[in-house]
């Protein structure tokens, strides 16, 4: 049997390095000199008041953003200047591949992607790998060997790969990105941006085979030499509290970057790091990022149901009232340097009946610094039913007493 070689080479000890770093709370929620550019939320931290532009985190990275599950910038630098990617790049190769080919699809190497510079996954040329095990090869241990073998499996060529990479960027909106080969080595025309990136990582990790692969800290591929155990080269993975991806990359150009998530109590943040110049500072300024916004990025209640909003007067009946109260609590994600939380209540003037209990009757709204974040319904707590005949002939007696005599028609809302 032919013995399991493995390329751990630094990373077992760099994963030891930032646990470390994690454990006595070097990488935890930092406060410092920020750069003019840098934004939270929406507005450039030299716009903000000074309390908020205070807690804004202090990278050296030379561009990077966070960013929420659904896509809310969180902080930001230089989000969209167009940056060499470096294999942040793979993102994009196996979402195409995932997305155009079956898991199981048998790929036979080409001498041309067995001898790509950086040939990570020591894949064997003439050999026959299945589709998942070239992915998990590329996405872990950062294969340009991989990457290529998928590229002409399913593009033909490289060229032709980097056009259906080409086309599914305008399909997610990237307009920082474009591509020309499935690695990531330095290249003319092969660019992104750090909120592009993030964006892509977002739609990437809605794959659940994609997700599944990033988390992966170690696969066995049979390679060149023999079977290896390849470790992943994003060492978050297995030391940062809740890491579920995604990925690294370094060239001359790029410098070293990561593409990096994490999700803490049902909330996932992404989080992008470009041109940092030490391997280890990328780690440590996403995991920086990644903690700082789980501190300042979480779910409140802002409602509670049963909460009592207003009342509406039932138009049907002289003076009778009904209270319009919040249905659903109010859990709702929330930044918490973006401003104050404010309310507002819609409602109508009136409710005809029957009103059942749990109609809807209004909307509550939450808003923070000009932004909507949540609205909930307004329903009615109790029934009521529609006047009998006997009791609409008194009600429009009564209305054309009032009518020449003075008084209401119908109850006053509460004010």
């Amino acid at each position: 049997m032919r013995s399991l070689t493995s390329s751990v080479s630094g990373l077992v000890w760099a994963r030891v390095a930032l646990a470390a770093l994690l454990l006595s709370g070097a990488v935890a929620p930092a406060f410092g000199v920020v750069r003019p550019s840098d934004t939270l939320g929406d507005v450039t931290v030299a716009d903000l008041p000074g309390e908020f532009a205070a807690k804004a985190p202090d990278l050296g990275a030379a561009a990077g953003v966070l960013m929420t599950s659904d896509g809310r910038i969180l902080w930001s630098r230089q989000a969209d200047e167009e940056r060499a990617m470096a294999s942040t790049t793979k993102i994009m190769t196996a979402i195409v591949a995932l997305e155009n080919a079956d898991l199981d699809d048998p790929i036979v190497i080409s001498e041309r992607a067995a001898t790509i510079g950086e040939a990570a996954a020591r894949i064997r040329a003439g050999a026959t790998y299945p589709l998942r095990t070239l992915l998990e090869a590329m996405l872990v241990k950062s294969g340009n060997d991989a990457s290529v073998a998928v590229a002409e499996h399913i593009g033909g060529s490289v060229e032709g790969f980097a056009e259906i990479m080409n086309e599914k960027a305008r399909q997610l909106g990237l307009e920082h990105t474009a591509f020309v080969n499935p690695h990531g080595l330095d290249a003319p025309g092969h660019y992104t941006s750090a909120a592009d990136l993030a964006t892509l990582a977002r739609y990437a990790m809605s794959n659940s085979d994609f997700r599944r692969m990033v988390a992966l800290e170690k696969v066995v591929i049979d390679g060149t030499g023999g079977p290896q155990e390849l470790e992943n080269s994003n060492v978050l993975i297995g030391t940062l509290e809740g890491a579920t991806g995604v990925k690294t990359g370094w060239t001359s150009r790029a410098g070293y970057c990561l593409v990096a998530a994490a999700e803490r109590r049902g909330i996932e943040l992404f989080a992008v790091v470009l041109g940092t110049t030490d391997e280890m500072e990328r780690f440590q300024q996403a995991g920086l990022l990644l903690e700082w916004g789980f501190v300042h990025f979480g779910e409140e209640r802002l409602a509670e149901t049963g909460e009592v909003l207003g009342t509406l007067p039932v138009a049907d009946y002289l003076d009778r009232e009904i209270e319009a109260v919040v249905g659903v609590p109010a859990v709702v994600p929330v930044f918490d340097l973006a401003g104050e939380i404010s309310r507002s209540v819609t409602l109508p003037d009136s409710v005809d009946a029957p009103v059942a209990r749990g109609d809807r009757l209004g909307t509550l709204s939450l808003a923070q610094g000009g932004r909507l974040i949540a609205q909930v319904p307004l329903i009615a707590v109790e029934d009521v039913r529609r006047p009998s005949w006997p009791e609409r002939v008194w009600i429009a007696l009564v209305r054309a007493w009032r009518s020449l005599f003075g008084g209401s028609p119908e109850a006053v809302p509460a004010s």
